[in-house]
Parts: C-alpha cells; sequence; structure tokens
C-alpha cells in the first residue's frame, strides 16, 4: 500500500508540475548540494534529498519545483514540499532566511513569536528593520551577513514582502527557495501551485536589482 501511495503521490505531482511547464528532472550532486546548501546548519549533520523535482526554463534563468528531505530522519519527513527554486544570473543575494511570524490575532502569537526568534538566531544574526515596522510586525529575517542584508532591503523590498503573508525564503548568491506556512496548501491542486510559481516569479522580479 505505501509503495502504490507513494507512486501515486509521484504521478500526481508530475501531472501537476507539467501542467506548469515543468519537466521531470534526476537530481544531480551539484543541484542538491546548490539547493540544500540553504538549509544546512553548522550545529547539524542533516543529509538532505531533492525528491519530486521538476524544471522550467525561464527567460532569466531556470525554476525548479522540488520536496527537500531530512534522510538522516526514519520517517524521511519533508522539509519543503513543492517548493519553488529560482536560479538567475540577474540575482546576487547576501545569505537570508525570511520566516513568518504568528499573526496577532492569535493568543498565543507572543510565545510563538519568541519560539521563532530564537530558532532564527541560530541560523544567523537577527536582521531588525525598525524602520520599516509593517515588515517587522510579518516576518523575522536572519543572516550571517546582516549588513548586506540591511543594503539589500529598501524601501520597495520591504513594502514588495509587507504586503505578503506566511512567505518563507531562503536565499544565497543567484538563488531563493519559496514556500509557505499555509497548513491549506495542497500539491496536488494546480491552483494552488500556480500561485505559488507566480508568487515565486514575483519574488524574484523584487529582489533583481
Amino acid at each position: 500500500m505505501l509503495f502504490q501511495s507513494n507512486r501515486k503521490e509521484k504521478e500526481t505531482t508530475q501531472q501537476v508540475a507539467q501542467s506548469l511547464g515543468f519537466f521531470p528532472l534526476e537530481a544531480n550532486t551539484n543541484l542538491t548540494e546548490k539547493i540544500s546548501s540553504l538549509y544546512q546548519r553548522t550545529w547539524t549533520n542533516k543529509n538532505y534529498q531533492l525528491r519530486h523535482v521538476a524544471r522550467r526554463v525561464i527567460p532569466e534563468g531556470e525554476m525548479f519545483l522540488f520536496d527537500l528531505l531530512d534522510a538522516s530522519m526514519e520517517d524521511d519527513s519533508p522539509i519543503e514540499r513543492q517548493a519553488v527554486a529560482l536560479i538567475s544570473p540577474s540575482l546576487n543575494l547576501p545569505p537570508f532566511t525570511l520566516f513568518p511570524k504568528a499573526s496577532q490575532q492569535y493568543a498565543l502569537s507572543g510565545l510563538a513569536n519568541r519560539i521563532v526568534e530564537w530558532g532564527m538566531s541560530l541560523i544567523g544574526e537577527p536582521v531588525a528593520f525598525p524602520q520599516f515596522p509593517a515588515l517587522t510586525e510579518r516576518y523575522v529575517i536572519a543572516s550571517p551577513d546582516p549588513d548586506e542584508v540591511h543594503r539589500l532591503m529598501d524601501e520597495p523590498l520591504a513594502r514588495f514582502f509587507s504586503q505578503t503573508e506566511m512567505y518563507t525564503l531562503h536565499a544565497a548568491g543567484d538563488l531563493f527557495t519559496f514556500a509557505e506556512m499555509d497548513t491549506r496548501f495542497d500539491t496536488a491542486d494546480p491552483q494552488s501551485m500556480t500561485r505559488r510559481v507566480n508568487r515565486a516569479l514575483e519574488i524574484f522580479r523584487a529582489l533583481r536589482k
């Protein structure tokens, strides 16, 4: 039954990807290392693997859909499910991670956000943007190079992210990966995946300098 379920999941994932102009790809070592390097942390030794990878060529570079798994975990639990990676020579990004805060409408949002901020502090130095309160209300940003992130995050880019919700972003150099922290998101739904791909393209246009 598990084999049949996995095969069905793979078929559905490929069908949705192909409907969006992506084609199945066997992830090579270079691609796996390039994407997983955004998720590696100095205090862990995780064995990341890509699954259900598909590629689409765009005028400015390449886009990929992928699942990211920690193969060191017994259940191969996915860290990302059909996230988008975009690689382009038009990008020159400092290393940073952007992670959503819990909405203030929830009673435990304060505690949840302190936990998020603590977790992000293990990734890199928290980068504060007091001049952009709407951005600070929605996201925590961390980086091993905060000065470069401050230079990147100008007013138009801060305004762009301030108008979004529940985005997660991992970035460095000519690459970023994008997904959303949305429990309602369905990777088997073409409309959901269309929105995700289009949002990744919007982020690319905002980050491109």
